[in-house]
């Protein structure tokens, strides 16, 4: 049995996606920019490079097993599949802009009639649907900030990041449609086959233990054994520092922990305070609990 994954080949999701599924140890060979099926040795397991918008469609249909994509196209593609991880990158919003200077951005009331331009059209009306108001629904595959310059709408519904690119084009982001991120997807077919969700499971084990690592560090330091109490302190761990004899070193112990980047600084200088030696930081890739 071949498990199919797919993963969006290319734009804000892509490289963050390669690199999650690389470091989780689903190997993608060094010419995978190239191709647009690989075949994982070892894992039986074939990945496809997807537009991310096609991805939940092909994962509702059954072509492919689960993927990753953005949590705001699989809303507006409508489709009936399992969400079953979130990401944590690729993070932004749906919103409504209008010009700075418009009735709109000042009042941020929106009335019957109201032209929007956008991408995505189907939440756009469902939006407007919820707030009881008549939108006239401009449909553009891009730049849709262009749109009110030109007099095409009123307004925009349009993906948000840091809203520099609102700015630039002298936008003001008037309402939140729906936050969003990057997702693992799963089909109800897939997931309803034993041996598929058990597979499916494993490398959604496996994505889960790389963002559990990120933003984390090792730490292993020889303490003086009478400052064993104070180095507990210093660095307690997920579930206190695993602390192991040295060998030939009599009243010294090996003291190892996992410490989040931000405060390795401060590990490390208040371990030396209390006589520490040999103290060693390193990267951690995974992080399975």
């Amino acid at each position: 049995m071949t498990l199919k994954m797919a993963i969006p080949n290319k734009g804000r999701l892509n490289e963050k996606a390669v690199e999650l599924i690389t470091k989780a140890g689903i190997s993608l060979g060094d010419d995978w920019g190239r191709r647009l099926n690989i075949n994982v040795p070892g894992l039986g397991l074939e990945v496809f490079l997807i537009r991310a918008q096609d991805i939940p469609i092909f994962v509702d249909s059954g072509a492919v097993d689960f993927g990753i994509t953005g949590q705001d196209v699989t809303a507006e593609a409508g489709v009936r599949v399992k969400e079953i991880l979130d990401l944590g990158y690729g993070r932004c919003r749906l919103s409504i802009a209008a010009p700075e200077d418009s009735e709109i951005a000042k009042s941020g009331v929106m009335k019957d009639g109201i032209r929007v331009a956008t991408s995505f059209p189907e939440l756009t009306k469902k939006f407007f649907r919820s707030k009881g108001i008549k939108a006239d629904i401009v449909f553009v595959q891009g730049a849709a900030e262009i749109m009110p310059m030109l007099g095409v709408s009123d307004c925009i519904s349009d993906l948000v990041a840091t809203g520099s690119t609102l700015r630039m084009n002298r936008l003001k982001e008037v309402q939140v449609i729906m936050e969003s991120q990057a997702c693992v997807i799963a089909s109800e077919k897939a997931m309803a086959d034993p041996a598929k969700s058990d597979r499916i499971g494993e490398i959604v084990d496996a994505l889960r233990s790389v963002i559990s690592a990120e933003g984390k560090k090792y730490v292993m330091a020889d303490v003086p054994r009478d400052r064993l109490p104070d180095a507990e302190k210093i660095i307690p761990g997920i579930g206190g520092p695993t602390v192991v004899d040295i060998a030939g070193k009599e009243g010294w112990v090996a003291v190892q922990a996992v410490v989040g980047n931000e405060s390795c600084y401060r590990v490390v200088a208040d371990l030396k305070k209390i006589g520490a030696r040999g103290i060693l930081t390193m990267p951690i890739e995974r992080l399975v609990d």
